[in-house]
């Protein structure tokens, strides 16, 4: 089976290392360069699909989601996949060979060790292209192989057992296809195999080889006789006077005569008689220039106007799928990528064709003239304009008075609990939650941890839902407070916390990312020529929509989702819901609440809802915060002349929701009732920068007073991290520049965190962080989580929860909230009537 391979590895090598011996090696390296340098449309992909699947955790995770559908039954994503390699493969061989018949015109000058050395070098780089997609989608599979552990090893070693003997299969075929050759040798004939260059006619493979440049001109010239030795050239005057007493007729026919040169040596006659004679080179008597017309390589053209009329037709069928339907799902982001990069090929070698053969007497190329139209239409373009609502946002109630209207009602369901009549001396656990951006790694996180410890108090008798009055979320952690809200406060189908907390898991589990990728690299792509918007092109929307899609899994009849983001006047017990995004214009961070922010600065600039935006679908707000590139492009707001804005993921200012939570707690500090709230901030991280802050602040003992130990300790465990990886040791000026950019959002939540922590210290609050531990290499920060990270995530959230020891999330929460309900219980008290 593997025979062609085989075969075709010892004539590589063979050819390889004649060229070794025969030039040097700096020779070698110029001529790969300078060939490969022809072909970036090609190593471009090639090079991607190898850092995705193999290299990055999240390529790695949606093989392993393919193996997980496998084990389900559902062979889909595999069967596209395997479609996908095939078209890339064959796209990717037929576009090395392409580029470098049209460029490569080293035959004409260069000596024959060099031509040689070049046609190798073309081979292999189109038999390594042909066989690369394949290659690199075997080895991320087998790295997720040794990662599955939490799958059933029966179930594991068979499902990757398939996917990889399927693809090393399609290895065999293709191999087969392009280089087990078929009949016999003959004078001027070659052998011929089912595709690949060889298919070709024997005349067009014979001029494809000479590296001429298949559309420059062709040039027969016979040297003169004074360029030749003794007895030579007295032969070569006679060979030569015929011509001074041929007709000029006779002359120009002599290259394509049959009655004087052999059918191996002969110009074809398609070839077209250009000019003769005319600026004849130094050593020539004679010289015929012949123009090439473009019906002589029919077979190849064939082969080029079937890829990228297939590749045309598809890319327009694949940008057109709406992504509210199962398609992209189905085909899965795997298939997708491949499919597109097969389309991206196909079609640029499509503009090759046009520019060098079908329009080559044009003075702009058709690439030319797609460049400019790309630059043209990002500027009248739209800038993935946000979908907004025709009626502006329904009147909000403001930060404090809602404060008011909950803490009242808060206590008095506690009073009643307890027995007891009001205090205005007594301190009440008010819980704040701020969760950090991280995609679905922390989208999930966020949800299923608030979930499962509001499972886990309510069988200690307390109330989350009823005792949290804000979240702060920042991208994936803005995703995972959104669906804890909706189906906590938002929806009244979820009756109790364990089917909210399944309400969160299935949500999580369904395919957010073959939506984007759909939409990304098909209908995003051709939106960058055309200079308006359209809806169904945009990969936000995309994105917008498999969240729509995903709520839908819950069971929740009415999709919250898919509902207002503010449907009504917010109900008394609601939390408020801050959702943080960056605005490009000002670089300021600004919210999307269900709540006016009072004494906010810069409120009216800050607040959207207040003058610069309109009601939003839920899904829509959220993605607000989310939006980071490459995934999830900025978004616009306004018109073009009433002035526009856009704004990114709320992580570019600070990521972690702590900078806006300072900010309503200083506004809640303005309050009278707020001496009566006993604060709890409950931070949910990212994960691994923070772990190790994270454990020191375990290690605190809340119960101390001092500002200033408090201060010394923020100091030393917020920012030491910073100082142990400040080192820059490579391309200093630059590199200080970048990093100087990258961290200052990273010392800005530092600090936010820092701050935050101080404001609630001073008040005896308590203060928990409760980062992600697990690995990105085990919960990627995706798009689409496989079950083995969203099984990650519940065994770490278990854990946490019921860690039994003094340090334990779940046990220093109680211990607050029971001490100052004990504290309440133990004043002096009424009895009511």
């Amino acid at each position: 089976m593997f025979g062609s391979i085989i075969a075709l590895f010892k004539k590589g090598h063979r050819e390889i290392k004649l060229s070794f011996n025969r030039l040097s090696l700096r020779i070698l390296a110029l001529d790969l360069l300078s060939i490969a340098a022809k072909i970036g449309f090609v190593i471009i992909p090639a090079f991607l699909i190898g850092t995705i699947l193999i290299w990055l955790p999240q390529g790695r995770d949606t093989l392993l989601l393919m193996v997980e559908k496998l084990a389900d039954k559902n062979p889909f994503p595999l069967l596209f996949l395997l479609i996908g390699i095939v078209l890339w493969c064959v796209s990717s061989e037929l576009g090395v060979r392409y580029a470098i018949y049209i460029s490569d015109n080293s035959g004409k000058n260069l000596s024959e060790a060099r031509v040689e050395w070049r046609k190798t070098v073309q081979k292999v780089l189109a038999a390594f292209f042909l066989l690369w997609p394949p290659v690199a989608v075997i080895l991320g599979l087998i790295w997720s192989s040794f990662t599955a552990t939490y799958m059933d090893k029966a179930s594991s070693i068979t499902c990757f057992s398939i996917c990889i003997l399927s693809i090393l299969l399609l290895i065999v075929v293709l191999s087969n296809l392009y280089f087990y050759k078929t009949g016999s040798y003959g004078p001027g004939r070659y052998r011929k195999t089912i595709l690949g260059e060889r298919s070709l006619p024997n005349q067009e493979q014979r001029y494809l080889r000479k590296l001429y440049g298949i559309y420059e001109d062709y040039v027969y010239a016979l040297p003169k006789e004074s360029s030749f030795q003794q007895p030579y050239k007295q032969d070569l005057q006679h060979f030569t006077g015929n011509f001074k007493e041929a007709t000029d007729d006779k002359i120009n026919e002599f290259p394509q005569s049959e009655e004087v040169l052999t059918s191996f040596r002969r110009v074809p006659e398609e070839f077209e008689l250009k000019e003769h004679n005319i600026k004849l080179k130094k050593g020539e008597s004679y010289r015929w220039v012949y123009t090439i017309p473009s019906s002589y390589y029919q077979g190849l053209h064939r082969q080029i106007r079937i890829l990228a009329l297939t590749a045309f037709i598809l890319f327009l069928v694949l940008c057109f799928i709406p992504a509210s339907w199962s398609v992209f799902e189905r085909i899965a982001a795997p298939a997708l990528v491949c499919i597109a990069f097969f389309c991206y090929t196909g079609l640029y070698i499509g503009l090759l064709y046009l520019d060098k053969s079908f329009l080559k007497k044009w003075v702009v190329s058709v690439r030319f003239f797609m460049f400019i139209i790309l630059l043209l239409s990002s500027v009248f373009n739209d800038d993935h304009p946000v979908r907004e609502n025709t009626a502006a946002a329904p009147h909000r109630e403001t930060v404090s008075n809602h404060f008011k209207k909950w803490f009242i009602r808060y206590k008095h369901t506690i009073n009643s609990n307890k027995g007891i009549i009001h205090d205005s001396k007594q301190r009440y656990p008010v819980i704040f939650i701020c969760a950090e951006g991280g995609a679905l790694r922390t989208g999930a996180y966020t949800s299923i941890f608030l979930s499962s410890l509001e499972k886990k108090l309510a069988e200690h008798n307390i109330d989350l839902k009823g005792a949290l009055f804000a979240m702060s979320g920042v991208s994936g952690g803005a995703v995972g407070l959104g669906v804890f809200n909706a189906v906590t406060y938002r929806s009244s189908y979820f009756q109790d916390p364990t089917a909210r907390l399944e309400a969160s898991r299935k949500f999580f589990k369904n395919d957010a990312l073959s939506p984007i990728i759909g939409k990304m690299l098909y209908g995003d792509f051709i939106q960058l020529f055309i200079p308006w918007h359209f809806k169904g092109f945009d990969r936000a929307i995309g994105l917008e929509q498999s969240w729509e899609k995903s709520y839908e899994t819950t069971g929740d009849p009415s999709n919250v989702f898919k509902t207002d983001f503010i449907d009504h006047e917010l109900s008394e017990d609601a939390p408020l819901f801050m959702i943080n995004t960056t605005e490009v214009e000002t670089g300021l961070q600004c919210w999307l609440s269900n709540l006016k922010p009072d004494r906010l600065l810069f409120a009216k600039e800050r607040d959207l809802f207040d003058q610069k935006i309109n009601n939003l679908n839920y899904s829509t707000a959220i993605n607000f915060s989310s939006r980071f590139p490459i995934f999830s492009p900025g978004g616009k707001i306004g018109r073009r002349l009433m002035g526009k804005h856009h704004y990114l993921d709320g992580g570019y200012v600070e990521n972690t929701g702590s900078a806006s939570m300072l900010e309503i707690l200083q506004i809640l500090k303005n309050d009278e009732l707020y001496v009566q709230v006993d604060p709890i901030v409950i931070n949910l991280l990212f994960g691994e920068e923070s772990e190790k802050h994270a454990e020191n602040i375990e290690r605190e003992r809340f119960e101390r007073e001092p500002f200033e130990i408090e201060r010394v300790k923020i100091d030393k465990d917020t920012y030491g991290k910073h100082k142990e990886n400040s080192n820059i040791n490579w391309f200093n000026e630059w590199s200080e520049i970048l990093n100087g950019v990258l961290n200052t959002r990273s010392g800005r939540s530092h600090t936010s965190r820092a701050l935050l922590k101080q404001l609630v210290n001073i008040d005896s609050g308590l203060f928990l962080d409760a980062p992600l531990q697990a690995k990105t290499g085990e919960v990627p920060m995706n798009w689409v989580l496989s079950n083995q990270s969203i099984s990650k995530i519940n065994e770490e959230v278990n854990l946490k929860l019921e860690q039994q020891s003094g340090t334990a999330i779940l046990n220093r929460l109680t211990r607050k909230y029971f001490t100052s309900i004990q504290f309440i219980s133990n004043r002096p008290q009424q009895r009511k009537q």
